[in-house]
């Protein structure tokens, strides 16, 4: 299993992202976590987000899960088809993007991709977020799971990928965000989870090798 888990965007150490996807340069960009945007501040923050993938090198693309919720066999076609060597996850409203993840079969797709070791996922914020045993203590403001009712039409799913066995608290050493950070870490804390707040510009690597975290 290859991970990499920024806190924002790609945080200071994209040369240790391509050194863990290897040779290929092909990746898929998931943003359902902004979901809630209208369309054109969501296409406008996807672009922007490819652009950080393509100046790395990458051929990328968009994964926009919502064209699959159903289809998971569709979805495993074209993820067999394309074959990426990197999925990245966007930040934003991580009851959005589990949800959309359950609903396209891509949370168990993706057990199986990274058991396989077919590529890297990695993700930031929201992204980094849903790989944690659970998300339901998580939410403020506009990052709430009642947000998944009104625009998928179903309730949220609460539970994390479950790939890593603590709680990240992202944003740890922002000054606007730490109210939030503190909170979070209060209620992950006190339900008896092991937590890790996360720094602006670290990340974690996970590989064949272990974990290790950069920047803090």
């Amino acid at each position: 299993m290859r991970l990499y888990l920024a806190s924002h965007n790609l945080g200071l150490y994209a040369d240790e992202l391509l050194k863990l996807v290897g040779e290929g340069r092909k990746a898929l960009f998931i943003e359902n976590a902004r979901d809630f945007l209208d369309a054109e501040k969501r296409t406008g923050d996807l672009s922007a987000k490819l652009d950080m993938l393509r100046k790395l090198g990458f051929e990328a693309e968009e994964l926009d899960l919502r064209r699959y919720f159903g289809k998971p066999e569709e979805l495993k076609n074209f993820i067999r088809q394309y074959q990426p060597d990197l999925v990245y996850a966007s930040g934003g409203n991580v009851f959005l993007l589990v949800t959309a993840y359950r609903l396209s079969g891509f949370d168990n797709l993706l057990r199986d991709a990274l058991a396989k070791d077919e590529f890297v996922y990695g993700g930031f914020s929201a992204g980094v977020m849903s790989v944690c045993k659970t998300i339901k203590l998580y939410g403020h403001g506009l990052y709430v799971p009642e947000k998944v009712q009104g625009l998928y039409g179903v309730d949220a799913v609460l539970d994390g990928l479950g790939l890593i066995d603590y709680q990240i608290v992202p944003h740890a050493d922002v000054p606007e965000l730490l109210e939030i950070t503190k909170e979070y870490i209060k209620r992950y804390t006190e339900a008896g989870y092991e937590v890790l707040p996360l720094k602006q510009d670290a990340v974690i690597i996970v590989d064949a090798h272990g974990q290790r975290i950069l920047g803090q």
